[in-house]
């Protein structure tokens, strides 16, 4: 059976080495370091002190250190933040993106159907339906892609894929700087360990997760025509309630107030998207509801 590859040519890849390295990025970032000891990919964040997500990426063992697979436009502020972090400590960074790319394999595949490329591969983190990922060369990609056993498909199928999942990815989904994890559903994502001790922004994350204050989060939205940009502001009797993000023809993702859906629904108010009415859904691998 081929496997459809998307090639994802929006992402960055850093890769971090050192002696100290895993100390340190245990220190720093929202996932656990040590279940990668078990697991060949995770996926976490880099918060503010008050507890916003700066940038998020996978974090994939690789050659004595990990690699961080992040988004392009933020790859050259996370190496500045980083080395900020790192001061004298044995920790060293490098962008390998022009070594290295990124590539969807879809749909999810056992390992026996996986195809066997020169790099590495490991399953997306955040859900099963979102297969593997594959940290390849150019070279590689083009002659793999000669053969029958992967066929290279459009960024359009991984989007389609990913919304109908309800997986956000910034930036359509989000802006860094401006949420906190729960927001963008990263504890839904085995993103944030709340159990592994400290982490930069931990104190304000934890308390949000202990309280269940979590009032603003990623949901589905569907409708019966095509849906609108993404941006596109989400309404309840011209009410603001939402934001519509990633969209794909009649599916898309939106960042929404729990309890204002749960409203809306509860009276029988329609929930529009400019002049789209929307029918919103919590995604069936979430552990959160409306209310």
């Amino acid at each position: 059976m081929s496997i459809a590859a998307i090639q994802l040519e929006n992402r960055a890849l850093i890769h971090i080495t050192g002696v100290d390295a895993e100390t340190l990025l245990q220190g720093l970032i929202t996932f656990d370091m040590d279940i990668l000891k078990t697991k060949d990919s995770g996926f976490g964040a880099l918060l503010t002190p008050q507890g916003k997500v700066l940038f998020d990426f996978f974090i994939v063992p690789m050659d004595d250190g990990f690699l961080f697979d992040t988004l392009a436009d933020a790859a050259p502020d996370f190496l500045k933040r980083m080395s900020m972090y790192k001061l004298r400590s044995d920790m060293q960074l490098k962008d390998v993106s022009e070594e290295l790319s990124v590539v969807a394999l879809l749909p999810s595949a056992s390992e026996e159907e996986l195809p066997t490329l020169p790099g590495t591969i490991v399953a997306d983190p955040r859900h099963i339906g979102l297969g593997h990922r594959a940290y390849v060369s150019d070279a590689v990609i083009s002659a793999a892609s000669a053969g029958e056993d992967i066929v290279m498909d459009e960024p359009l199928s991984y989007l389609a894929k990913r919304v109908s999942l309800g997986v956000p990815e910034a930036p359509l989904d989000y802006a860094y700087g401006d949420v906190f994890p729960h927001d963008i559903n990263l504890d839904q994502m085995q993103g944030v360990a709340f159990n592994k001790g400290c982490f930069v922004g931990q104190e304000v994350v934890s308390r949000v997760k202990h309280r269940g204050t979590a009032r603003k989060r990623i949901v589905l939205v569907s409708s019966e025509d095509l849906m609108p940009e993404p941006g596109t502001d989400i309404q309840s009797e011209k009410k603001s309630i939402g934001t519509l993000g990633s969209v794909s023809d009649q599916n898309g993702l939106a960042m929404v107030r729990l309890d204002k859906v749960n409203d809306a629904l509860e009276e029988g108010h329609f929930i529009n998207a400019g002049s789209v009415r929307l029918t919103p859904a919590v995604p069936d691998w979430v552990t959160f509801s409306w209310v």
